[in-house]
């Protein structure tokens, strides 16, 4: 996608995102529980060297401005907001047991929601943000710790 320089590290991100996607869900296709605790292992270190701090990147620089700023898209916020939390719940909650479906269902819902963000989100934060709301977007900086 050909973004704004300010959204460009996120957009990177998401593509990253789609291939972690992927992969992710040919582990949970697979009925072999070795590979399902792989799985399990894969989710929870993308999560601590990625995924969070993603989240709390468009959580603190986007969702809060366009909630505060520009009420119209807050509806999209909200959604946003609860499949980062349907995501971090699967992050901690999962379990051998629970493994194929946890990983296949976090799959479904990462893949879905960066295309959303990419498609929805992004071409509106570029039509309404303010150079100085963009600079924020690009100059963030996660609070630690990071989960």
């Amino acid at each position: 996608m050909d973004r704004c320089e300010q959204l460009q590290k996120l957009s990177r991100e998401h593509q990253d995102s789609l291939l972690m996607a992927e992969k992710i869900a040919q582990i949970a296709e697979e009925d072999d529980q070795n590979a399902l605790m792989e799985g399990i292992d894969i989710l929870k270190k993308y999560n601590e060297t990625e995924l969070e701090k993603h989240l709390q990147h468009e959580e603190r620089t986007i969702f809060m401005t366009l909630i505060q700023h520009y009420k119209e898209h807050a509806e999209l916020c909200i959604d946003l907001g609860k499949e980062h939390g349907f995501m971090r719940t699967i992050v901690e909650e999962i379990t051998p047991e629970t493994a194929k479906k946890d990983l296949a269902d976090f799959a479904n819902v990462l893949k879905r929601h960066s295309l959303r963000e990419e498609n929805e989100l992004f071409p509106i934060i570029e039509s309404v943000f303010t150079r100085e709301q963009l600079d924020e977007v690009l100059n963030f900086e996660p609070w630690l710790p990071l989960h």
